[in-house]
C-alpha cells in the first residue's frame, strides 16, 4: 500500500514562453519578413495536465502553423497551441513578405511516482545494520527516508542502512506528486535467536507466460533462505524473494521456503502455484454438447473405450499421452472412426460434422475440407501410377493432366470415392463414399475423428480431427481451450478442376475451371515475411539460422509424436529478435502467426492471439530462415515460382519462435508429385500442447 499526492504548486495549465533575443533577420524567408521576438520553449508537463506553447513575432498580416513531430497540426493556427501531447514542436509564422520557423520546443509529459517495492522489515543484531530499499516507477525521482516519522539526514537515495530500531518510511516524489512506502519495522537484538517466520508465501493462479514472484517476511538476524518445488530444492533460489519471469507448465507445484541462521531454521507453509497453460474459449459448452449428441447416435461398439491406442473401431480413448499423441504427417489410417460413409450412417457423419464445425472457425474447416480434397488428388495421381484398388477408367499422367478415375473400384478397395464437405456451420452433406484409395493410404476417406477424454465441460479431454497433412488436437480443460499441436501440410500446393472434371496440377494463373490453394494464406504470410527480411541486409544476416532444414523439426516422430517429452526448443541462435524488426516486419509476424491461429474458433483463436501478441511476448519473439536448394534465399512464392525447376525452393524453411509460440514452414519434394513440391508446417504451444497435462 502506498499513499500518492499531487504538489499544489504546479499549475495544471502554464505558458511556455521564453523572452529575450529574438531570431535574427536571416531566419526569415526575406529581409521583410517576419521576425519572432520570443520562442517556444520546452518544458515538463505533468501527465494529465496541458502546456500552453506561444510564439511572440512582428510582421504584417502574421499567420501561424504550429506543428507536432514534423506534421502539422489540424486546426493549430493562432500564436499559442496548448499541447497535451509529449514530442516536439514548432511554428511557422508567415507574413505577406515571407515565413520564418520557430526553434523546437520539446514537451515531456511526467506523473506522481508509483512505488512498486516497499522496503522490508528485519530484525538486526546490535552495532548491524540493514539495507532498506525501495523501488518506483517515475522520472526526475527524489527520495527522504524517515524514521518513526523524522527525516533521517542525508538519506536520499533509493535505499537507506539501518542501524537504530523503529520504524522506517520513504517519500519518492518528483515534480508531479509524491508517494509514501509502507513502514518497514527494523527490531535490534542482542543475541542471535532461531528465524521466526513473520508472514508466508501466499499460493497463486497465474496465466503461463506471465511473471510471478514468491515471497516471505521473517523476523531473525544472518537469515539465509533456501526455496524448494515439490520438495525439490531450486538452484540460485536462495533470497527472502523467488521470481518466475515466464510461468509455463513445469512450473506449477508445491512451494515452501527454508530459513536458517547460526540459531535454527524455520520451514514455510507449502503453497501451490496454479499455472493456467490454456487459453479460455467460450465455446466449450457448444462442442461438449455436440460430441455427446455424436455418442448419442454411435453403437456401444463405436464408443467404447479403447484398449489398443491405434483402435479404427472406437471414438473414446482415455485421457493419456499415450492416446493423445497419435497423429502424424504421414499418409494411411489414424485412430478414432473414419469419416466416411463405410464406417459412420449419414446421421452419424452429420453429428461428427457438427463437432467439427463447433471446434473449428470458418477457416479451420474450409481447410480441412481442401485438404482431403488434396488426398484425393493424390489417391487419383497413385492409383494411375500402378497402386492397387484404383477405379477403372480415366488418366492421370505425372505432369498432373487428365480425367479423374471414373466407374467402379475393385473388390481390394470398393465404393466410390468420397465427395462432400462439411459446411461451416456443421450442417448440409457430409462426406461419403469408401475405396480403393484407403489401400494405398491416400485419400479424404482415412480422415478420423477421436476423442481422447469423455467429453465434459468439467475435466479434461481432446478432440482430435486427423489425416494425410492433418491433425487438429483441440484439449477442453473446464471451459478452457488448447489447440495444440497442429499439424497442416499439402500436396500438391494447388490445382484446378476443370468443368469436366479434369485436374490439372501447377497449373498456370488465370487456367479455366475451379482454383484451389488450401494454405495459400499461410504460404502468402511466410512469402511476406521472409520477403521484409531479405529486403534489409541487417535483418537478412541477423535472421539467418545455421545449417538446412529438410523437414520441421518439431514434428510427429514417424507415426506418432512419440517424442514430445523430449523436445528441446533452442535458447539460443534463433535468429531475428522481433525488437530489431521495421513496423513492416512486425506487422507480417503478427499476420503470419494469425495465419495459423484463426483456424480455431474465434473466442481461442482470441484469446491466444492476446497472449501471443502481448508486448510481453512479442519482445522474446524471434523469427529464423533457412536457405533453400537454390542456396540464395528462402523461397515461398506462389506455386508454381518463378525459378527455373520448382525443386529449387526445397528445403526453403521459415519459424516464428516466442516464449509460447512455434510455427515452422518448409518446402519439400513431392512424394506423389516428384518434379514439384510440396509443404509442411507445425504449430505447437510451448506451455499448452496436449492443454499442458503431459
Amino acid at each position: 500500500m502506498q499513499s500518492s499526492t499531487r504538489a499544489v504548486v504546479i499549475a495544471t495549465s502554464f505558458a511556455v514562453l521564453l523572452w529575450g533575443c529574438g531570431s535574427s533577420s536571416d531566419s526569415a524567408d526575406s529581409a521583410s519578413g517576419p521576425v519572432i521576438l520570443a520562442q517556444p520553449a520546452s518544458a515538463m508537463v505533468i501527465a494529465g495536465s496541458n502546456g500552453v506553447l506561444s510564439v511572440i513575432a512582428s510582421g504584417t498580416g502574421l499567420a501561424y502553423q504550429w506543428y507536432l513531430d514534423g506534421s502539422a497540426i489540424a486546426g493549430a493556427s493562432s500564436a499559442t497551441y496548448t499541447a497535451t501531447a509529449a514530442g516536439t514542436y514548432y511554428v511557422v509564422v508567415t507574413s505577406t513578405e515571407g515565413s520564418v520557423t520557430s526553434d523546437n520546443a520539446v514537451i515531456s509529459l511526467t506523473s506522481a511516482p508509483v512505488i512498486t517495492a516497499d522496503p522490508s522489515s528485519a530484525t538486526i543484531l546490535t552495532g548491524t545494520s540493514q539495507v532498506l530499499a525501495v523501488a518506483a516507477d517515475g522520472s526526475d525521482l527524489a527520495y527522504q527516508w524517515y524514521r518513526d516519522g523524522s527525516a533521517i539526514d542525508g538519506a536520499t537515495q533509493a535505499t537507506c542502512a539501518a542501524s537504530a530500531a523503529g520504524s522506517y518510511t520513504v517519500v519518492v516524489s518528483n515534480a508531479a506528486g509524491s508517494a509514501t512506502s509502507v513502514a518497514a519495522l527494523i527490531v535490534v537484538s542482542s543475541q542471535v535467536t532461531a528465524p521466526v517466520i513473520a508472514t508466508q508465501p501466499a499460493a497463486q493462479t497465474v496465466n503461463a507466460g506471465t511473471g510471478v514472484t514468491l515471497s516471505v517476511v521473517v523476523n531473525g538476524v544472518s537469515v539465509a533462505y533456501q526455496w524448494y518445488r515439490n520438495d525439490v530444492a531450486i538452484a540460485g533460489a536462495t533470497e527472502r524473494t523467488y521470481a518466475i519471469t515466464t510461468a509455463n507448465a513445469s512450473s506449477a507445484g508445491t512451494y515452501k521456503v527454508v530459513v536458517t541462521n547460526t540459531a535454527g531454521s524455520a520451514t514455510s507453509a507449502a503453497v501451490p502455484l496454479t499455472v493456467n497453460v490454456t487459453s479460455a474459449g467460450a465455446n466449450t459448452a457448444g462442442v461438449v454438447s455436440a460430441a455427446e449428441a455424436f455418442l448419442a447416435t454411435l453403437s456401444t461398439a463405436q464408443k467404447t473405450v479403447a484398449t489398443d491406442a491405434t483402435s479404427a473401431t472406437t471414438v473414446l480413448f482415455d485421457y493419456a499421452l499415450a492416446n493423445a499423441n497419435q497423429w502424424t504427417n504421414l499418409p494411411g489410417s489414424r485412430h478414432g472412426l473414419r469419416l466416411n460413409a463405410a464406417t459412420l450412417s449419414t446421421a452419424q457423419l452429420a453429428a461428427a460434422n457438427a463437432v467439427i464445425a463447433k471446434a473449428l472457425s470458418a477457416t479451420g474447416i474450409t481447410l480441412l475440407n481442401e485438404l482431403r480434397a488434396a488426398d484425393t488428388v493424390l489417391a487419383t495421381a497413385q492409383g494411375t501410377a500402378g497402386g492397387s484398388g484404383m477405379p477403372g477408367g480415366g488418366t492421370a499422367p505425372a505432369d498432373g493432366t487428365g480425367a479423374p478415375p471414373t466407374g467402379a473400384i475393385p473388390a481390394d478397395g470398393t465404393g466410390t470415392p468420397p465427395t462432400g464437405t462439411i459446411p461451416t456451420d456443421g450442417g448440409g452433406t457430409p462426406p461419403t463414399g469408401t475405396g480403393g484409395m484407403a489401400a494405398l493410404g491416400y485419400g479424404s476417406d482415412l480422415y478420423s475423428i477421436a476423442f481422447v477424454g469423455t467429453p465434459s465441460a468439467t475435466s479434461p479431454w481432446m478432440l482430435q480431427v486427423a489425416g494425410h497433412h492433418l491433425a487438429y488436437n483441440i484439449t477442453y480443460n473446464t471451459g478452457k481451450v488448447s489447440a495444440t499441436p497442429a499439424f497442416i501440410g499439402v500436396e500438391p500446393p494447388n490445382w484446378t478442376v476443370a468443368a469436366d472434371g479434369t485436374v490439372t496440377v501447377t497449373s498456370p494463373a488465370g487456367s479455366a475451371g475451379t482454383a484451389h490453394a488450401p494454405m495459400e494464406r499461410q504460404r502468402a504470410a511466410v512469402y511476406n515475411l521472409a520477403e521484409s527480411i531479405y529486403a534489409e541486409a541487417t535483418t537478412k544476416a541477423a535472421a539467418k539460422l545455421a545449417g538446412t532444414f529438410t523437414d520441421v523439426i518439431m514434428g510427429a516422430s514417424g507415426n506418432s509424436d512419440a517424442n514430445f517429452r523430449a523436445l528441446v526448443y533452442p535458447t539460443s541462435g534463433r535468429g531475428l529478435q522481433y525488437a530489431a524488426m521495421n513496423a513492416t516486419q512486425k506487422g507480417y509476424v503478427r499476420a503470419a502467426i494469425a495465419a495459423w491461429v484463426d483456424t480455431q474458433q474465434a473466442d481461442v483463436a482470441a484469446a491466444l492471439l492476446g497472449d501471443y501478441l502481448a508486448d510481453d511476448a512479442l519482445a522474446d519473439t524471434y523469427v529464423g530462415y533457412g536457405v533453400g536448394q537454390n542456396g540464395v534465399k528462402a523461397d515461398f512464392s506462389a506455386y508454381p515460382n518463378s525459378l527455373s525447376s520448382p525443386l529449387e525452393a526445397q528445403r526453403s524453411y521459415l519459424r516464428i519462435d516466442g516464449p509460447r509460440v512455434w510455427i515452422e514452414f518448409v518446402v519439400q519434394q513431392g512424394v506423389v508429385y516428384g518434379t514439384n513440391v510440396h509443404y509442411h508446417t507445425i504449430w505447437r504451444d510451448k506451455t499448452a500442447d496436449y492443454g499442458g497435462s503431459f
